[in-house]
């Protein structure tokens, strides 16, 4: 899977970025997996077209031992197998991008 990967973070770090999370994005109902919706000006054409029977569409953000992983997979929050789920266009992954520069930065937080 395409994806960012920030490893070597700090056990305190992730105690923060975990409750940052948990306060910013959407939780789901795997533990440390949190939800990053794309605004709707990112989304394609065809996720557009699905933005009512498989939308929202978003991103994970996952934490795993002293990682963070965004993944580059935009994803329904309806379903697992539709022509509209794919990997993040050049935009999409420039909104994770900065999504992601900017939670380092905001929580002062070096990898």
């Amino acid at each position: 899977m395409r994806s960012l990967l920030l490893d070597e973070i700090a056990a305190a770090d992730m105690d923060r970025l975990r409750e940052h999370l948990a306060r910013v994005l959407e939780p789901s109902n795997l533990g440390d997996v949190y939800w990053l919706n794309l605004p709707p000006d990112l989304l394609s054409a065809e996720q557009l077209a699905h933005a009512q029977s498989c939308g929202p569409h978003r991103l994970a953000v996952v934490l795993d031992g002293d990682c963070l992983r965004l993944e580059f997979l935009v994803r329904s929050a309806k379903g697992m197998r539709c022509p509209c789920i794919g990997y993040a266009s050049k935009a999409q992954r420039d909104f994770a991008l900065r999504f992601a520069d900017r939670l380092l930065e905001e929580l002062a937080i070096g990898t």
